[in-house]
């Protein structure tokens, strides 16, 4: 547990990885009213549907837990639509992790370098690549940056990444036992 706890990346700053990815929240072509009901607009958007995720239309979304690993949340993520690998639910990493199995097999090719702080090593170098589309349960981002770790690294993090908050940082987390919760936060209103 402690090489675990060891090699969790609690990334306190990367400045290039800029303002979060955007992405339409729901697949298709629509419209949410202020009363959160959807209005479609699928005449307006030929080959397009709205098919819609679960409990997307509530603002939340679910993502199962498979089980932990030194307390921290295991889940599958699915990468660029074909690829599933596991990843630790990390709320203390700032941005996601992948390993350098997982970059070699999703074909990141790195364009960048990032110094990094973790929990055991300040000052890590890694290179930082993107993935064009990252679904954890019924939620999804598309053009996200991620941390590639070192190869000395990926050992302690037992072939698994973090997922991070630069992917579910715009969400309220709640952690159930089986189920983590994703609840898309209200707008701030203006005073």
């Amino acid at each position: 547990m402690k090489k675990i706890l060891s090699t969790l990346f609690a990334v306190t700053s990367l400045g290039l990885m800029g303002p979060a990815a955007l992405a339409q929240e729901y697949p298709g072509c629509f419209a949410i009213d202020s009363n959160g009901n959807l209005i479609d607009l699928g005449n307006l958007c030929p080959n397009v549907t709205t098919d819609v995720p679960a409990g997307a239309m509530s603002g939340v979304f679910q993502i199962p837990i498979k089980r932990r690993q030194g307390g921290i949340p295991v889940v599958d993520v699915i990468f660029n639509g074909t690829e599933k690998f596991e990843m630790l639910f990390d709320t203390g990493a700032s941005a996601t992790l992948i390993t350098p199995t997982m970059a070699r097999s999703l074909n990141v090719v790195p364009f960048d370098k990032a110094r990094i702080s973790t929990a055991s090593a300040s000052d890590v170098e890694m290179d930082v690549g993107r993935v064009s589309k990252i679904q954890v349960g019924d939620a999804t981002l598309e053009e996200l940056l991620v941390t590639i770790a070192p190869p000395e690294v990926e050992g302690g993090l037992q072939g698994m990444g973090l997922l991070g908050q630069n992917f579910f940082g715009s969400y309220d987390i709640t952690i159930k036992e089986n189920i983590i919760e994703l609840r898309t936060r209200a707008a701030a209103s203006e005073n």
